[in-house]
């Protein structure tokens, strides 16, 4: 007999060797970054930097691994050593709106969130490209749904490794 699993959750054998502490924090970041790949703000041929994760979330190494490999069974994401790819995802979502400033769900081509600033509304993907931005996709990500930063703060403040989100 087979056991069913939530396919939104890491498995054990993802997160052997964390305490439950540690187990919790690597649910959470592949639950957001599953989340940020399905709904088409992280675009497939994306590449997240496995440090940049670890710096951005807050978090150790080991967490991030493990939230990796979640990403990795579901088929989203391919490991290419310091780095992951993201891949197409065969299942997209879409959602309805929110406040300007606010991360928002547009109804845009597969699903993908729409993020207002500076009177205009584009996706993360689209942000990074723009010449006001300093800092990559997953740093980008990481300062609006993890920090709770504003967009516009998030997209045109300068990296600071040693206190950056």
């Amino acid at each position: 007999m087979a056991i069913e699993t939530d396919p939104t959750e890491l498995l054990l054998s993802e997160v052997s060797g964390l305490d439950q502490k540690h187990a919790s924090r690597a649910d959470g970041v592949y639950r957001r970054l599953r989340e940020a790949i399905l709904d088409g703000e992280i675009p497939p041929g994306a590449t997240l930097e496995r440090a940049d994760l670890v710096s951005g979330y807050r978090v150790g190494d080991e967490v991030i691994c493990a939230a990796l490999k979640g990403l990795a069974r579901d088929g989203l994401t391919r490991d290419q050593g310091p780095s992951v790819s993201v891949t197409a995802p065969s299942d997209r979502r879409s959602g309805g709106g929110a406040p300007s400033g606010k991360p928002s769900r547009g109804s845009g081509v597969c699903g993908a969130r729409y993020y207002s600033a500076f009177s205009e509304s584009k996706t993360l993907s689209q942000w990074v490209e723009d010449r006001r931005c300093q800092v990559d996709l997953g740093r980008l990500y990481a300062r609006i749904h993890t920090g709770g930063w504003g967009v516009e703060r998030a997209i045109t403040t300068p990296l600071n490794r040693s206190r950056d989100l």
